[in-house]
């Protein structure tokens, strides 16, 4: 087989292959042997077609198409074994020619991993911030707490509707002066609150009375997720039928044993140890992408021009997706957004060329320091993230993730949690 070798940007390889025909006519045999195998026509034994028939029937595309299906992993193991090349993605494939009686001519694209010289990586030297809980924190969290428990008592006629009042209404709702019928309802419940409704429904609420009926108009915007709703205005007809007000319970030591806590003071300490150990945890990721941002800096890397343009219209693709599925556009999202696409394209680039950037040095040190994932600890692993399974439905586990494309994408992830602990362990961390 017969390779040339083109450089291209980066870490970018265009090769051209060519295999002589001889290997071509057997593949091309083995590929009409696999098919016929399977196939059936009246008057012929399965297995047993002529392949003149077989055409006939089907064509010779089919066997062209099947015979490159054994052909590419042939190529595509030999250039890679033989030019020491380590494709990061799949290649790219142009057929340039294939016919049965000459040779097979291919040209393979491929992206390479970049080479990645390494900077200082060891011995960090990184500043820690105080973790300290101040009383306010501790009173916030108390107070966050006591809102779990508030209670709603009528306040029976005694006064009118106010923000963070309860409720309860019968409702019908009118477009065009024509009732909606399925766009109503009987003693529903509503939390008068100024950061969920709309503002016109709101304010029309606010210091309304038991027994009132309210007419209000709402103008919902197109992308509203009720279709009965979206780009119309819509004329409510409402009734408040009850009102109910907030009643927090008192800060006090009932309070606290009603959680299981001796008394309020007990309370306050736990909640001081959680906040205090959230703070902790929010500086060891702080000091751990610390970490990370000053080793990828001092490195330098090459990537690939055309992974970078793959992985924006990737990028692109699903944005356009996830806002197909919310009922919008792109164009809506950047008129919301108040940009162009080429300045949404070059947003997204500059995140994906730092992401691959810390993908690639993350790699480079995992494989200078020779850390690798061991197969208890992936199924340690997955058996954390299953409950604790049994051992045999682990081992069913990582045969469908395996199937499935997925286990090489866990098991990367944890080589790089292992190389980011490992940086961290390295690192010099002094309090500031």
């Amino acid at each position: 087989m017969q390779v040339v070798v083109e450089k291209r940007e980066g870490a970018e390889f265009s090769l051209k292959v060519e295999m002589p025909k001889e290997k071509v006519r057997e593949e091309f045999s083995r590929a009409f042997r696999r098919l016929v195998k399977d196939t059936q026509i009246p008057g012929f034994r399965k297995g047993k077609i002529p392949r003149k028939i077989f055409e006939r029937r089907f064509g010779t595309q089919i066997i062209r198409e099947e015979a490159m299906k054994g052909l590419f992993p042939q190529v595509y193991e030999e250039i890679v074994n033989e030019h020491k090349l380590v494709p990061i993605v799949d290649p790219e494939l142009e057929i340039i020619q294939l016919a049965e009686d000459k040779p097979l001519i291919l040209r393979v694209n491929l992206i390479t991993r970049p080479e990645t010289k390494l900077g200082k990586y060891r011995g960090i030297k990184i500043k820690a911030r105080k973790t300290d809980v101040l009383d306010d924190e501790v009173t916030v969290a108390l107070r966050e707490l006591q809102k779990q428990y508030v209670d709603y008592v009528s306040v029976e006629g005694r006064r009118e509707a106010r923000e963070g009042d309860r409720l309860i209404l019968d409702w019908q709702a009118f477009f065009e002066g024509e009732k909606l019928p399925e766009e109503k309802g009987e003693d529903s419940v509503l939390q008068l609150n100024s950061n969920i409704l709309p503002k016109p429904l709101f304010e029309g609420l606010i210091g309304s009375k038991v027994g009132e009926h309210k007419r209000i108009e709402v103008q919902f915007p197109p992308e509203h997720p009720r279709k009965d709703f979206a780009g119309r205005k819509i004329t409510f007809q409402i009734t408040v039928k009850e009102i109910k007000e907030e009643v927090f319970p008192p800060l006090d030591d009932e309070f606290a044993k009603n959680l299981n806590f001796k008394d309020l003071k007990s309370l306050k300490e736990h909640l001081r140890e959680n906040i205090k150990r959230a703070k902790e945890e929010r500086e060891r990721r702080r000091i751990r992408e610390e970490i990370v941002k000053r080793v990828v800096d001092d490195a330098q890397i090459e990537i690939p021009p055309s992974l970078e343009r793959k992985k924006v219209e990737e990028r692109i693709e699903r944005l356009k997706q996830d806002l197909k599925n919310q009922g919008r556009s792109l164009q809506d999202y950047l008129e919301e957004e108040g940009l162009k696409e080429e300045d949404l394209r070059e947003r997204i680039k500059s995140r994906v060329r730092e992401e691959l950037k810390t993908f690639f040095v993350l790699e480079a040190i995992a494989e200078k320091e020779k850390i690798h994932v061991s197969e208890e600890e992936l199924e340690t692993r997955l058996r954390s993230a299953t409950g604790g399974q049994r051992e045999e439905k682990i081992r069913k586990l990582k045969a469908r993730l395996s199937k499935e494309g997925r286990l090489d994408s866990i098991v990367g992830q944890m080589r790089m949690e292992k190389v980011i602990d490992f940086l961290y362990r390295e690192a010099e961390i002094n309090l500031n």
